[in-house]
Protein backbone atom coordinates (compact mmCIF):
# COMPACT_ATOMS: atom_id res chain seq x y z
CA UNK A 1 0.00 0.00 0.00
CA UNK A 2 1.05 3.39 -0.91
CA UNK A 3 1.33 5.81 1.62
CA UNK A 4 -14.59 29.98 -2.97
CA UNK A 5 -12.96 28.42 -6.52
CA UNK A 6 -10.02 30.48 -7.98
CA UNK A 7 -7.59 30.39 -10.63
CA UNK A 8 -7.79 27.71 -12.44
CA UNK A 9 -4.21 26.86 -14.88
CA UNK A 10 -4.84 24.10 -16.56
CA UNK A 11 -0.78 22.21 -17.57
CA UNK A 12 0.37 23.12 -21.05
CA UNK A 13 3.78 23.78 -22.58
CA UNK A 14 6.68 23.29 -19.91
CA UNK A 15 10.13 25.46 -20.05
CA UNK A 16 13.00 23.36 -18.32
CA UNK A 17 15.05 25.19 -15.63
CA UNK A 18 17.75 23.87 -14.31
CA UNK A 19 18.59 24.25 -10.34
CA UNK A 20 20.45 27.26 -9.66
CA UNK A 21 23.73 26.69 -7.73
CA UNK A 22 25.95 29.69 -6.11
CA UNK A 23 29.22 28.20 -7.36
CA UNK A 24 27.66 27.86 -11.17
CA UNK A 25 27.25 30.45 -13.27
CA UNK A 26 23.93 32.21 -14.62
CA UNK A 27 23.76 30.06 -17.80
CA UNK A 28 25.61 26.80 -18.91
CA UNK A 29 25.83 24.81 -22.25
CA UNK A 30 23.44 23.00 -23.43
CA UNK A 31 24.02 19.05 -23.25
CA UNK A 32 24.29 17.28 -26.76
CA UNK A 33 20.99 15.17 -27.38
CA UNK A 34 21.25 11.67 -25.83
CA UNK A 35 18.99 9.26 -25.96
CA UNK A 36 17.60 7.85 -22.38
CA UNK A 37 18.30 4.36 -21.18
CA UNK A 38 15.87 2.52 -19.47
CA UNK A 39 16.66 2.03 -15.72
CA UNK A 40 19.59 4.48 -16.04
CA UNK A 41 19.61 8.63 -14.59
CA UNK A 42 19.31 10.89 -17.46
CA UNK A 43 19.92 14.58 -17.89
CA UNK A 44 16.23 16.26 -18.51
CA UNK A 45 18.13 18.53 -20.80
CA UNK A 46 19.51 15.34 -22.76
CA UNK A 47 16.02 13.74 -23.79
CA UNK A 48 14.23 17.05 -24.45
CA UNK A 49 17.23 17.43 -26.75
CA UNK A 50 16.95 14.02 -28.21
CA UNK A 51 13.41 14.17 -28.59
CA UNK A 52 13.29 17.26 -30.66
CA UNK A 53 16.40 15.83 -33.20
CA UNK A 54 14.56 12.33 -33.58
CA UNK A 55 11.15 14.11 -34.10
CA UNK A 56 12.79 16.64 -36.79
CA UNK A 57 13.56 13.24 -38.86
CA UNK A 58 9.86 12.31 -38.50
CA UNK A 59 9.31 15.77 -39.67
CA UNK A 60 11.46 15.92 -42.27
CA UNK A 61 10.15 12.38 -43.57
CA UNK A 62 6.72 13.68 -43.83
CA UNK A 63 5.58 11.31 -41.24
CA UNK A 64 4.37 14.04 -38.61
CA UNK A 65 1.10 15.76 -39.31
CA UNK A 66 -1.45 17.73 -38.14
CA UNK A 67 -4.11 16.18 -35.90
CA UNK A 68 -8.14 16.19 -37.01
CA UNK A 69 -9.67 16.43 -33.74
CA UNK A 70 -13.29 15.52 -33.80
CA UNK A 71 -15.44 13.89 -31.15
CA UNK A 72 -16.03 10.12 -31.08
CA UNK A 73 -15.77 6.89 -29.67
CA UNK A 74 -13.41 4.43 -30.78
CA UNK A 75 -14.38 1.00 -30.98
CA UNK A 76 -11.93 -0.80 -28.88
CA UNK A 77 -11.65 -3.63 -26.22
CA UNK A 78 -9.73 -2.30 -22.87
CA UNK A 79 -8.06 -4.48 -20.14
CA UNK A 80 -9.97 -5.11 -17.06
CA UNK A 81 -8.19 -2.74 -13.50
CA UNK A 82 -6.29 -5.41 -11.51
CA UNK A 83 -7.12 -6.24 -8.10
CA UNK A 84 -4.30 -7.61 -6.62
CA UNK A 85 -2.41 -5.00 -4.67
CA UNK A 86 1.64 -4.32 -5.59
CA UNK A 87 4.54 -2.35 -4.14
CA UNK A 88 4.96 1.13 -4.84
CA UNK A 89 8.32 0.21 -6.61
CA UNK A 90 6.14 -2.33 -8.95
CA UNK A 91 3.38 0.10 -9.90
CA UNK A 92 5.83 2.71 -10.39
CA UNK A 93 8.29 0.53 -13.03
CA UNK A 94 4.82 0.12 -14.90
CA UNK A 95 3.84 3.28 -14.72
CA UNK A 96 6.91 4.47 -16.01
CA UNK A 97 7.53 1.99 -18.86
CA UNK A 98 4.08 3.09 -19.87
CA UNK A 99 3.53 6.55 -20.13
CA UNK A 100 5.38 8.83 -22.33
CA UNK A 101 6.57 12.35 -23.01
CA UNK A 102 4.99 14.40 -25.42
CA UNK A 103 6.71 16.75 -28.08
CA UNK A 104 5.19 19.04 -29.97
CA UNK A 105 5.80 20.89 -33.88
CA UNK A 106 4.00 24.05 -34.22
CA UNK A 107 4.58 27.55 -35.94
CA UNK A 108 3.92 30.86 -34.12
CA UNK A 109 5.38 32.94 -36.74
CA UNK A 110 7.23 32.24 -40.28
CA UNK A 111 10.19 34.02 -39.45
CA UNK A 112 10.86 31.50 -36.74
CA UNK A 113 9.99 28.41 -38.45
CA UNK A 114 8.63 25.68 -37.36
CA UNK A 115 9.67 25.21 -33.50
CA UNK A 116 9.45 22.61 -30.93
CA UNK A 117 8.39 22.34 -27.04
CA UNK A 118 7.60 19.30 -25.00
CA UNK A 119 3.61 19.48 -24.31
CA UNK A 120 3.18 17.12 -21.62
CA UNK A 121 2.41 13.40 -21.15
CA UNK A 122 0.51 10.87 -21.72
CA UNK A 123 0.21 6.69 -21.14
CA UNK A 124 -0.56 3.51 -23.34
CA UNK A 125 -4.15 1.73 -22.63
CA UNK A 126 -3.28 -0.98 -25.44
CA UNK A 127 -0.45 -2.64 -26.32
CA UNK A 128 -0.88 -1.78 -29.89
CA UNK A 129 -0.12 2.01 -29.26
CA UNK A 130 -3.19 3.63 -27.97
CA UNK A 131 -2.52 6.48 -25.27
CA UNK A 132 -4.85 8.70 -23.38
CA UNK A 133 -3.62 12.19 -22.50
CA UNK A 134 -5.52 15.67 -22.12
CA UNK A 135 -7.44 17.16 -25.09
CA UNK A 136 -6.02 20.77 -24.17
CA UNK A 137 -2.34 19.33 -24.83
CA UNK A 138 -2.94 18.76 -28.42
CA UNK A 139 -5.69 21.05 -29.36
CA UNK A 140 -3.63 23.89 -30.83
CA UNK A 141 -4.58 25.76 -33.77
CA UNK A 142 -0.54 25.92 -34.50
CA UNK A 143 0.62 22.69 -33.96
CA UNK A 144 1.99 21.24 -37.03
CA UNK A 145 1.58 17.54 -35.19
CA UNK A 146 3.01 15.72 -32.55
CA UNK A 147 5.69 12.49 -31.31
CA UNK A 148 6.00 10.84 -27.85
CA UNK A 149 9.08 9.25 -26.53
CA UNK A 150 8.86 6.39 -24.35
CA UNK A 151 11.16 5.59 -21.25
CA UNK A 152 13.64 3.80 -22.88
CA UNK A 153 14.04 5.94 -25.34
CA UNK A 154 11.92 4.95 -28.69
CA UNK A 155 10.13 7.92 -30.76
CA UNK A 156 7.06 7.77 -32.69
CA UNK A 157 4.95 10.11 -34.36
CA UNK A 158 1.44 10.12 -33.65
CA UNK A 159 -0.64 9.41 -36.50
CA UNK A 160 -4.16 9.93 -35.47
CA UNK A 161 -6.86 11.50 -33.31
CA UNK A 162 -9.45 8.10 -32.50
CA UNK A 163 -11.69 9.36 -29.62
CA UNK A 164 -12.86 12.56 -28.00
CA UNK A 165 -14.66 13.27 -24.97
CA UNK A 166 -14.74 17.73 -25.09
CA UNK A 167 -16.41 18.28 -21.78
CA UNK A 168 -14.15 15.79 -20.14
CA UNK A 169 -10.92 17.42 -22.08
CA UNK A 170 -10.05 13.50 -23.09
CA UNK A 171 -8.67 12.37 -25.96
CA UNK A 172 -7.19 8.81 -26.86
CA UNK A 173 -4.13 8.65 -29.74
CA UNK A 174 -2.43 6.40 -31.99
CA UNK A 175 1.06 6.46 -32.41
CA UNK A 176 2.95 5.20 -35.81
CA UNK A 177 5.33 2.48 -35.03
CA UNK A 178 6.17 -0.66 -36.86
CA UNK A 179 4.16 -4.25 -37.24
CA UNK A 180 4.44 -6.56 -34.16
CA UNK A 181 5.70 -3.26 -31.99
CA UNK A 182 4.29 -4.15 -28.68
CA UNK A 183 4.07 -1.25 -25.66
CA UNK A 184 3.46 -1.73 -22.26
CA UNK A 185 -0.03 -0.25 -20.87
CA UNK A 186 -1.97 0.47 -17.94
CA UNK A 187 -5.27 -0.61 -17.30
CA UNK A 188 -8.01 1.89 -16.61
CA UNK A 189 -10.15 2.06 -13.29
CA UNK A 190 -14.08 1.44 -13.48
CA UNK A 191 -15.44 3.24 -10.48
CA UNK A 192 -14.30 6.33 -8.48
CA UNK A 193 -11.45 5.91 -6.47
CA UNK A 194 -12.70 6.03 -2.73
CA UNK A 195 -11.59 8.97 -0.47
CA UNK A 196 -8.56 8.80 1.17
CA UNK A 197 -7.05 5.95 -0.65
CA UNK A 198 -3.40 5.60 -1.83
CA UNK A 199 -2.42 6.85 -4.91
CA UNK A 200 0.77 7.34 -7.11
CA UNK A 201 1.46 10.47 -10.01
CA UNK A 202 3.85 9.33 -12.95
CA UNK A 203 4.59 12.48 -14.31
CA UNK A 204 6.45 15.29 -15.75
CA UNK A 205 6.09 18.92 -13.85
CA UNK A 206 8.06 21.45 -15.55
CA UNK A 207 10.20 18.43 -17.68
CA UNK A 208 11.68 16.91 -14.70
CA UNK A 209 10.58 13.76 -16.56
CA UNK A 210 9.06 10.58 -15.12
CA UNK A 211 8.71 11.90 -11.51
CA UNK A 212 7.33 9.84 -9.12
CA UNK A 213 4.92 11.16 -6.73
CA UNK A 214 2.36 10.59 -3.69
CA UNK A 215 -0.67 11.20 -1.78
CA UNK A 216 -4.47 10.11 -1.32
CA UNK A 217 -7.55 11.14 -2.78
CA UNK A 218 -8.70 14.41 -1.30
CA UNK A 219 -12.44 13.85 -2.77
CA UNK A 220 -14.66 13.34 -6.01
CA UNK A 221 -16.42 16.01 -7.81
CA UNK A 222 -18.02 17.33 -10.66
CA UNK A 223 -18.28 21.13 -12.57
CA UNK A 224 -21.23 21.82 -14.26
CA UNK A 225 -20.86 23.81 -17.01
CA UNK A 226 -22.54 24.86 -20.58
CA UNK A 227 -20.72 22.03 -22.55
CA UNK A 228 -21.10 19.60 -20.11
CA UNK A 229 -20.31 17.77 -16.45
CA UNK A 230 -16.19 17.82 -16.29
CA UNK A 231 -16.03 14.92 -13.50
CA UNK A 232 -12.54 15.31 -10.97
CA UNK A 233 -10.82 13.46 -8.62
CA UNK A 234 -8.76 15.75 -6.45
CA UNK A 235 -5.20 14.11 -4.89
CA UNK A 236 -2.64 15.41 -2.98
CA UNK A 237 -0.20 14.34 -4.59
CA UNK A 238 1.95 17.25 -6.18
CA UNK A 239 2.21 17.53 -9.84
CA UNK A 240 2.96 20.98 -11.90
CA UNK A 241 2.90 22.30 -15.43
CA UNK A 242 3.47 19.61 -17.97
CA UNK A 243 2.16 16.76 -16.42
CA UNK A 244 -1.07 16.59 -17.82
CA UNK A 245 -2.51 13.36 -19.29
CA UNK A 246 -0.21 11.85 -17.01
CA UNK A 247 -1.60 8.64 -14.92
CA UNK A 248 -2.45 8.75 -10.99
CA UNK A 249 -2.49 5.08 -10.24
CA UNK A 250 -3.88 2.67 -7.44
CA UNK A 251 -2.11 0.41 -5.11
CA UNK A 252 -3.47 -2.32 -7.53
CA UNK A 253 -1.14 0.32 -10.16
CA UNK A 254 -4.53 0.68 -12.04
CA UNK A 255 -5.31 4.56 -13.31
CA UNK A 256 -7.79 5.83 -11.47
CA UNK A 257 -7.36 9.64 -12.77
CA UNK A 258 -5.48 11.41 -15.61
CA UNK A 259 -3.73 14.39 -14.47
CA UNK A 260 -5.83 18.23 -15.59
CA UNK A 261 -5.39 21.24 -13.64
CA UNK A 262 -4.88 22.96 -10.68
CA UNK A 263 -6.92 25.69 -8.82
CA UNK A 264 -4.88 28.09 -6.66
CA UNK A 265 -6.98 29.35 -3.35
CA UNK A 266 -5.66 33.16 -2.22
CA UNK A 267 -6.83 34.52 0.62
CA UNK A 268 -7.31 37.80 -0.79
CA UNK A 269 -7.66 38.31 -4.75
CA UNK A 270 -7.61 41.95 -4.85
CA UNK A 271 -8.42 43.44 -8.44
CA UNK A 272 -5.77 46.13 -8.46
CA UNK A 273 -2.99 44.23 -5.95
CA UNK A 274 -3.67 41.04 -7.52
CA UNK A 275 -3.70 37.47 -5.96
CA UNK A 276 -1.78 36.89 -2.55
CA UNK A 277 -0.97 35.07 -0.05
CA UNK A 278 -1.97 31.64 -1.29
CA UNK A 279 -3.45 29.03 0.90
CA UNK A 280 -3.78 26.05 -1.35
CA UNK A 281 -3.65 24.56 -4.49
CA UNK A 282 -6.18 22.03 -5.45
CA UNK A 283 -4.68 19.38 -7.81
CA UNK A 284 -7.58 17.77 -10.34
CA UNK A 285 -7.53 14.90 -12.16
CA UNK A 286 -9.89 13.65 -14.65
CA UNK A 287 -11.10 10.03 -13.46
CA UNK A 288 -10.18 6.93 -15.21
CA UNK A 289 -13.72 5.21 -15.00
CA UNK A 290 -14.98 8.50 -17.73
CA UNK A 291 -11.41 7.94 -19.80
CA UNK A 292 -13.30 4.53 -20.37
CA UNK A 293 -16.37 6.28 -22.33
CA UNK A 294 -13.36 6.90 -25.26
CA UNK A 295 -13.67 3.87 -26.21
CA UNK A 296 -16.75 1.33 -26.95
CA UNK A 297 -15.90 -2.62 -26.19
CA UNK A 298 -16.55 -4.04 -29.39
CA UNK A 299 -18.17 -6.99 -28.01
CA UNK A 300 -20.89 -5.20 -26.78
CA UNK A 301 -24.74 -6.37 -27.99
CA UNK A 302 -26.98 -3.77 -28.67
CA UNK A 303 -30.68 -4.66 -27.92
CA UNK A 304 -33.27 -4.73 -30.73
CA UNK A 305 -36.81 -2.86 -29.72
Amino acid sequence: MFSGRSLVCALFLAVCVAPHRASEPETSPEPPAKRPVAGEPFDDREIVAYLEAEGRKLLAAKRIKPLNITAKQAILSLAQPGTEKRSLAEAAAQAEAATVVLGEFYTENKEDGVQFATAAGGFFVTSTGVLITSLHVVNEKESHGFVAMTRDGQVFPIREVLAVQEAEDLVALQVDAPLKTTFPSLALATKAAPIGSSIAVMSHPDEHSWFLSTGIVARNTVWRSPKGDEHYTCITADFAKGSSGCPVLDDAGNVVAIVNNTESIYYDNDEKKGATDLQMVVKNATPGWIARGLFKDPGASTAKR
